[in-house]
């Protein structure tokens, strides 16, 4: 087949503009995981300020440690009361900013975070979340 026979069969790749969309209907779903496994690329890097309390690295690499991270903080925690601004694009990378109520052990805390999203080939290739 040739390269232009075959680009004519390829699925077109969301816009950074659509990935954010995205992200973002299924995050106000309560659907992280699934906004993970739909946008996430093989390569992608998520990058927290410090390491989890859980003994996670501040900085994980690739799908299947992203997927890890993902897993053990979602099956500990809750997520109630969750308030999205944005997405604000710009080039190939979009912001989030969040607020919400995160259910641990019991007890309840508010947390406010801005998540920072690159998109490659309609996939996001690194999340950075900045919080205190």
């Amino acid at each position: 087949m040739t390269d232009e026979l075959h680009r004519q069969h390829e699925q077109p790749r969301p816009t950074t503009a659509e990935v954010a969309a995205g992200l973002t209907a299924l995050w106000l779903a309560g659907e992280f995981r699934a906004a993970g496994e739909k946008y996430w690329a093989k390569d992608v890097i998520s990058i927290e300020p410090r390491a989890l309390t859980d003994g996670t690295d501040a900085e994980c690499r690739g799908i299947e440690a992203v997927r890890e991270k993902n897993l053990r903080w979602c099956s500990t925690h809750g997520i109630e009361d969750l308030s999205l601004d944005g997405p604000f694009v710009t080039g190939n990378q979009f912001a989030l900013f969040a607020d919400m109520l995160i259910a641990h052990g019991g007890r309840r805390a508010p947390h406010s975070e801005i998540a920072v999203f690159v998109v490659r080939d309609g996939k996001i290739v690194e999340e950075r979340h900045f919080y205190e």
